[in-house]
């Protein structure tokens, strides 16, 4: 008989609640959508979605720059240039977070 328990993460897919079901030896995490993992498909999965939400916030801090640059022209000098280095800023954060994605390195699983 298969055994269901909650566990506290995340559905590498939809970000539902994961449950994990062991049925004798086998072992799989599935959601309440229904993705069902095994073990190794699971942390691969995990593996690639913190990676894709890295490079999410790498082209959303740098986006910024570019929406600065667009509107600067119409505000005062004062402010544009606050902005101005606050998109600096922003383009320094998105480096390291460049620099967190090249190491990041996939769980091993054998």
């Amino acid at each position: 008989m298969a055994t269901r328990r909650a566990i506290e993460a995340t559905c590498p897919d939809c970000r539902g609640p994961l449950s994990e079901i062991r049925d004798a030896d086998l072992v799989e995490y599935e959601c309440l959508v229904g993705h069902r993992y095994s073990v190794e498909a699971l942390l691969h999965a995990h593996a690639e979605t913190q990676e894709r939400a890295l490079w999410s916030a790498v082209v959303a801090l740098e986006e910024a720059e570019n929406l600065v640059q667009a509107v600067s022209a119409s505000l005062p000098a004062d402010l544009r240039s606050s902005l101005e280095a606050e998109a600096e800023q922003k383009k320094q954060q998105a480096r390291r977070i460049r620099d967190i994605i090249h190491e990041l390195t996939p769980f091993r699983t054998v």
